[in-house]
């Protein structure tokens, strides 16, 4: 209970007060806090046999009745329901999808968890054993392509993985999953995306010869430093060249993923039309993932604030028709966003549905429910609400922040429409 709660009498409650159900297992209403809003609803909760309810006085239009007289006679009990009856039936099937999804959301992190482990191997093995290394880097890029274009409708999901040593890892399969997904939006072929995911996958091999200070030095580059580090482009380069069954497409990935539109980039400063289409859908996810997983973490940007610095500040780098198609694949509140709906229930976004990018999954914190059952809503379903702004985890009190568990490191895997719904 927090400062603003008192607890109150079910006979004390009256339209206009804000209330939280402390088990949301005991009543049918889709959130355990809310504000009364009529006589129906009133009715509806002294039907539910709960004798108290805490009543948030902040949130309130006014004061909750006084207390009921210890000889006063207990009202009459309100006639049957069927709209009470509804509200309990859709609550099950809610719960039913709710688990469902948490079975689509533990195979998609699975796989993610594999994938990330196929990368740590093939990288580390790249030229001790570089046919092994190449054939499992087109194994795994093919598998994800033919996964992509087998299904119409594909859904992205925030998935947890955790930060440190395993971060340039991560950082290889979360670019080449964002450029895969973009490379479907704009409908190229399989071929295009293979070179796609597999330069994607290999863009930064040549950091493995840049000293190691460099790398994880949080504090920013000097000049000297910055210049070391722009040097990973060329021998990443020289590196894929020498690797079996590489295709040109996929070396100009690696040449290229830091070229930026408007000549700023490295390290040709290349312009416009010379920089080569798959490139430039390789510098937007890499870009992305950059600025929401820099190596101090306090100096990340939530994913809303990447799209909006990539759209607003920057767009003068990147192909505008491509950073206009990758906001349609991340949603105006991408995977990983922490936001307040309009009835000031907080959520963290889980995953974007595809043709309506105001309404993602969310993932809600919900004190009355334990945090290995929170609550999912998919925002389709409930079109009453609305998000109202995105919140920083600077901004979330540490209940909210423990609950929801902001990831220090975005990460992000997709998955088929179908296959989510079939497990596989």
């Amino acid at each position: 209970m927090d400062e603003q709660e008192q607890r109150v009498s079910i006979d004390q409650l009256r339209v206009g007060l804000h209330i939280r159900l402390e088990s949301w297992m005991d009543h049918p209403f889709l959130f355990s806090s809310f504000k009364i809003r009529n006589e129906k609803q009133l009715q509806q909760l002294c039907s539910l046999g709960i004798s108290h309810v805490l009543c948030d006085l902040g949130k309130s239009d006014l004061p909750p009745l006084p207390p009921r007289a210890a000889d006063a006679p207990p009202p009459p009990p309100p006639p049957p329901d069927p709209e009470l009856e509804a509200l309990w039936e859709e609550k099950k099937r809610r719960r039913e999808r709710l688990l469902h999804q948490r079975e689509a959301l533990g195979h998609c992190e699975r796989r993610f968890a594999a994938g990330a482990s196929t990368v740590k191997s093939l990288l580390r093995n790249l030229f001790s054993r570089p046919q092994d290394a190449i054939e499992q880097a087109q194994s795994l890029v093919s598998d994800m392509v033919d996964s992509l274009l087998a299904d119409k409708d594909i859904v992205l999901h925030l998935v947890n993985a955790k930060a440190g040593d395993e971060n340039a890892y991560y950082h290889a399969l979360n670019v080449t999953v964002l450029a895969l997904i973009l490379g479907k939006e704009v409908q190229l072929g399989a071929d295009e995306m293979r070179a796609l995911g597999l330069g994607t996958l290999l863009h930064d091999i040549g950091r493995e010869k840049i000293p190691s200070q460099i790398l994880l030095n949080k504090s920013p580059w000097t000049k000297a430093e910055l210049g070391f580090y722009q040097q990973h482009v060329a021998y990443g380069v020289d590196m894929a060249r020498r690797l079996p069954g590489m295709s040109g497409a996929a070396l100009d990935v690696i040449a290229m993923h830091h070229e930026m539109l408007d000549g700023s980039g490295y390290p040709e400063q290349l312009r416009g039309d010379r920089i080569g289409r798959l490139a430039r859908i390789a510098g937007i996810a890499n870009a992305f993932d950059n600025l929401c997983n820099r190596p101090n973490p306090g100096d990340s940007m939530t994913p809303a604030e990447a799209i909006s610095f990539m759209f607003k500040k920057e767009a003068g780098k990147y192909d505008p028709l491509l950073l206009q198609r990758f906001v349609r694949c991340m949603g105006v509140y991408p995977p990983g966003t922490v936001v307040q709906l309009s009835n000031g229930q907080i959520g963290l976004v889980m995953s974007v549905n595809p043709g309506q990018l105001l309404h993602p999954s969310l993932l809600l914190y919900e004190p009355g429910i334990p945090r290995e059952e929170a609550l999912w809503l998919d925002m389709r379903e409930s079109p009453e609400l609305g998000i109202a702004k995105v919140l920083r985890a600077a901004e979330l009190d540490r209940a909210v922040l423990a609950y929801l568990d902001p990831r220090t490191r975005v990460s992000y895997f997709a998955e088929g429409a179908l296959a989510a719904r079939r497990g596989g």
